[in-house]
């Protein structure tokens, strides 16, 4: 049985110990060469490319938003190419130090605080275990992630300096419960630094002739100082940066276009209440047109969306091909597309392809399915209609009786989590944290609800009468989860 409140198993943590401090600051210097953007891998090569650099690389495992992680070698997608064989090695890892979180193939992280947390924690730990180079993450399928691993020669070892070792052997010793020592162990042994023990301290010189103070209390580090051999400035601050060694740069090669700038606070406003719009369309259909679950067939005709009993006024808005991959807008969709223009003010008055009529390549673009749903979902709500689809065939409903969607606290948050989905993996990462939480505003102001900050960072509280629904955020924005309950009861 692994680790349970908040922690993996002794026999995992005390195998990753005494890697998190060098994998801390190898992650760092991985980061700084080979910056965070689009990510994407290839199981068969098997590379990981990230802002134009493709490099020999992994998959571990991936994570879905119900708290698992899937092991590339329990995958049946993935198990039997090139790319899941460092997971393989981490599995007979695991047999044979007896380590479970290895061995199971869809550890359950909930009962972890933060189980997203956990699973990036989780690669890091991989990371050590397997002496990678670095590490990265692929956003798929909207909500879930993919964990990846790089050991490409490329990138080169980081070397232990002022000014970029202090801050990864604090994180290091932070990542797990335990003695700091271990963690402080690992990383002078990693750079074959002879330690020497003090009262509370671990002492060593650096391979230029540095000399690294490391103070320890208990399970933390809670000093780290690089001086010069005399005391004086250290000399490895003035060490030229590392570099890649002959990387394969790939300018081009992977899709990075997002979700346009100027149309994305538009989006943010109006991708979660599109979901409340659509779902009230849905409860009409069921009262007042014997809607039985089957999707209803289009009138060309009459303009209708049928229903067994009787239409809704709608009209064509575009359609996606998901094998060739464009977006087009139907024919008569001028005024609504320059409405969604207008909604986005003087930022959209530069010409903007995607809303330019004729068909839209979207192979440049991130996640082409969630481009094109947002694009259309945003579109439609700027325009005051409900959204609905049919295949990848869009439609806006134009029936003047549909009443204003009405608020459900049962639903809130997850439909909430919902229009987030969307657009979450086609959002800047700078930008994608205040986006997601100002999803959440702006469908609560649209529906009248409160929205409370006492949990920030980690939730926002729509409150409806006597309920309140509390959404919860990773650090990077990802809705993490949601819950609904009595206002002032203990829920999550």
């Amino acid at each position: 049985m692994y680790g349970t409140h908040g922690t993996f198993s002794d026999q995992l943590t005390d195998a990753a110990r005494p890697h998190l401090g060098w994998v801390c600051e190898q992650l760092d210097l991985f980061d700084r060469l080979v910056p965070h953007g689009p990510t994407y891998y290839d199981l068969d090569e098997p590379t990981v490319a990230r802002s134009g650099v493709t490099l020999q690389g992994q998959i571990l495992g991936t994570y879905a938003l119900d708290g698992t992680w899937l092991w590339a070698w329990g995958n049946d997608g993935f198990r039997d190419t090139p790319g899941a064989r460092r997971a393989a090695e981490l599995r007979e890892f695991g047999e044979r130090e007896g380590i479970p979180e290895l061995t199971e193939r869809m550890p359950d992280l909930n009962h972890f605080p933060d189980p997203r947390l956990a699973a990036d924690h989780l690669m890091l730990i991989c990371m050590g275990l397997l002496d990678a180079r670095g590490g990265a993450v692929a956003v798929i399928n909207e909500r879930g992630r993919a964990f990846l691993v790089v050991d490409d020669p490329a990138v080169p070892r980081a070397e232990p300096r002022a000014g970029r070792s202090e801050q990864p052997l604090r994180n290091g010793a932070a990542l797990l419960p335990g003695p700091a020592l271990k963690t402080v162990q690992g990383w002078f042994k990693r750079h074959s630094i002879e330690p020497t023990y003090g009262p509370g301290q671990v002492v060593g010189t650096l391979p230029g002739g540095d000399r690294i103070t490391v103070r320890i209390d208990g399970e933390e580090v809670s000093d780290v100082q690089v001086t010069g051999a005399d005391g004086g400035a250290p000399g490895s601050a003035a060490a030229p940066e590392q570099e890649l060694l002959e990387p394969r740069r790939t300018p081009g090669a992977h899709p990075d276009r997002m979700f346009p700038e100027a149309l994305l606070p538009v989006a943010a406003r109006e991708i979660a209440y599109s979901i409340r719009r659509t779902r009230a369309m849905v409860e009409y259909a069921d009262e007042h047109l014997e809607f039985d679950g089957r999707a209803p067939q289009w009138d060309e005709a009459a303009g209708e969306l049928r229903f067994p009993g009787g239409g809704l006024k709608a009209r064509r808005l575009g359609a996606y091909d998901a094998d060739e991959r464009w977006f087009e807008w139907a024919a008569g969709t001028e005024e609504i597309r320059e409405r969604l223009r207008e909604a986005a003010g003087p930022e959209a008055g530069a010409e903007l392809p995607e809303l330019a009529g004729g068909r839209l390549d979207l192979r440049p673009y991130v996640q082409c399915e969630s481009f094109a749903v947002a694009l259309a979902r945003t579109a439609a709500g700027a325009a005051g209609y409900a959204f609905t689809s049919l295949g990848n065939e869009f439609w806006v409903v134009t029936d003047e009786r549909l009443p204003a969607p009405g608020t459900d606290p049962e639903t809130t948050g997850e439909e909430i989590r919902a229009g987030a989905s969307w657009l979450h993996g086609i959002t800047p990462a700078e930008v994608r944290d205040a986006t997601m939480r100002s999803v959440m505003q702006a469908y609560c102001d649209r529906l009248g609800l409160q929205v409370h900050h006492y949990g920030r960072p980690d939730f926002l509280s729509a409150v409806s009468g006597l309920y309140e629904t509390r959404v919860f955020f990773a650090p990077d924005g990802t809705i993490t989860g949601a819950s609904c309950g009595l206002l002032g009861t203990p829920h999550g």
